[in-house]
């Protein structure tokens, strides 16, 4: 058992004992409080500031993408929905893909350097430009043909996508991501082209594979207005 101290102090007109303080109580009351690292107690140390937010990332733009507005004008069917898309074989094949924007179907020919020996109605040629296994396919519009780039940001519409299909689509190398963000080939942007029937095409671009030591897939919605007798 821990016995307690009891001082007794006689003198004067005290009449009663005086108990002496509780060990170490005399010790707590004359410490400082914890102090933080600038120097202020930590009770009142300013909460840090929140980490900046991060810049939205190029697929995250593609969240910001306007709805496609498939509104036909006069002189235009019902826009009709499919599929398009991307699909590189390895280079040792020696195969490039053309791709129709009529209806969305594609069909490989010989690799002969970028040169097309049968055009056959397609907008689209993707080829490999090399043979290294890093990244050897090209997309570009073939001569004769109107394609453009409709930005990420741009309305999603028949007039602004044949609009766009008279800026010109030149060569680009898909797996240069850099490339292709500079370009604005990115998920929510799209191919608009008016084709030699007549028909304006919008290919989304929805989905993009690889990078830069794969050979790029592209995949998306393609919609069509054909033009009416």
């Amino acid at each position: 058992m821990v016995g307690i101290l009891v001082t007794v102090a006689f003198g004067g007109k005290d009449s009663g004992p005086v108990a002496a303080p509780a060990p170490g109580s005399a010790d707590t009351a004359t410490q400082p409080a914890p102090t933080g690292p600038s120097g202020i107690p930590s009770s009142e140390e300013p909460e840090p500031p929140a980490p900046p937010d991060e810049a939205p990332s190029a697929s995250a733009s593609a969240s910001a993408s306007p709805e496609a507005d498939l509104t036909a004008p006069d002189g235009y069917a019902k826009a009709l929905s499919t599929m398009w898309g991307l699909a590189p074989v390895p280079c040792t094949q020696h195969e490039q893909q053309l791709i129709d924007l009529d209806d969305g179907t594609s069909r490989t020919e010989d690799e002969n350097n970028g040169a097309v020996q049968e055009p056959g109605g397609a907008e689209l040629l993707y080829w490999p430009d090399t043979c290294t296994g890093l990244g050897d396919y090209q997309l570009r519009a073939l001569p004769n043909t109107r394609v453009g780039l409709l930005r990420v940001d741009a309305p999603k519409s028949f007039d602004s996508c044949r609009a766009a299909a008279g800026t010109g689509f030149g060569a680009l190398a898909l797996s240069e991501r850099n490339d292709r963000e500079d370009r604005g080939f990115v998920e929510g942007a799209a191919l608009c082209s008016v084709t030699d029937k007549g028909t304006v095409a919008m290919a989304v671009i929805e989905h993009i594979s690889g990078d830069a030591v794969d050979d790029v897939s592209v995949s998306g919605p393609l919609h069509v207005w054909a033009a009416t007798p």
